[in-house]
């Protein structure tokens, strides 16, 4: 049946039903029905109009952790793998939203710049924020675990720990990401993935990050934070404020977290490796 059949279907059982019970809904009481049958009359027609809400705004994957950016209705699930399936998106309060990147079945990691915005809705398995995905899983936060060293992205320590209210279905589309731990020398090719709010596709994406040497960062900044990482994009999708919390690939390892940028220079990355002995610890003692 098609969506106008269904429609047209819908209003003449209603009209019919309620005309049955004395009620012509144009007007007053065609007969004394009694309350009770209008009463039954009318939950008959909520009945018949329900399938037909459904159909017209079906209920999607997320408990609308974001507004959709258009009209496409639900999208199967890919069948091939999801490219960066570690990848997070957090919706927080005001329509604010976070990078992030899944670490371990019941836990992401983000920026710690993050927290202003909870509480989050972490989305994972997204390819798209255009349409809806049975690939996707949502979840609430339970516990977040912030830095004790944060003040702010300059000051360094720009790390977030988000403990999920449920581990996620791992699967081709939703896996962890392991962490780099040695260290990366500068001119390395990385990627960083995050998601494109600034270009009309709106989907996942990878972009390339050149490392730069230490010494050549301090040279520009000499009160550089500790343990922050610069990298140069070219890429169209160079990080921006929106992606703090993106993972900086190395290897295929988390190696860094997207904290900021300083005008047009490079980016800087928390470098995770320093802070994984405090990452255990929160991890085991929640």
């Amino acid at each position: 049946m098609s969506l106008t059949s269904a429609v047209s279907w819908s209003l003449v059982s209603g009209y019919k039903t309620l005309l049955g019970a004395g009620q012509d809904p144009r007007g007053s009481p065609t007969s004394e029905g009694s309350s009770e049958a209008q009463k039954a009359a009318m939950e008959h027609l909520q009945t018949l109009l329900l399938p037909l809400l459904l159909l017209l705004c079906p209920p999607v994957c997320t408990s609308n952790p974001w507004k959709w950016r258009e009209r496409g209705g639900e999208a199967k699930a890919p069948s091939w793998a999801h490219p960066t399936p570690y990848v997070a998106f957090l919706q927080g309060k005001d329509n604010h939203s976070c990078g992030g990147f899944l670490v371990a079945p019941g836990w992401v990691m983000t920026a710690a710049q993050c927290l202003v915005h909870k509480p989050l809705t972490v989305v994972l398995g997204a390819h798209t924020l255009q349409r809806r995905e049975k690939s996707c899983q949502t979840f609430q936060v339970k516990e977040y675990h912030c830095h004790p060293g944060f003040t702010s992205p300059q000051n360094g320590n720009d790390i977030l720990l988000l403990k999920l209210n449920g581990n996620a279905t791992i699967n081709s589309h939703v896996r962890p990401i392991a962490f780099e731990k040695s260290k990366v020398r500068g001119g390395a090719e990385c990627s960083v993935a995050s998601w494109g709010y600034r270009t009309a596709t709106v989907t996942s994406a990878e972009a390339a990050v050149t490392i730069i040497k230490q010494r050549d960062c301090l040279s520009h900044y000499p009160g550089l934070a500790d343990n922050l990482i610069c990298g140069r994009s070219r890429s169209s999708r160079v990080p921006e404020k929106d992606d703090a919390g993106d993972p900086l690939v190395c290897n295929n390892r988390a190696y860094g977290i997207f904290s900021y940028r300083h005008n047009n220079w490079p980016g800087f990355y928390t470098h995770i490796a320093p802070y994984l002995p405090w990452v255990n610890r929160v991890m085991k003692s929640a």
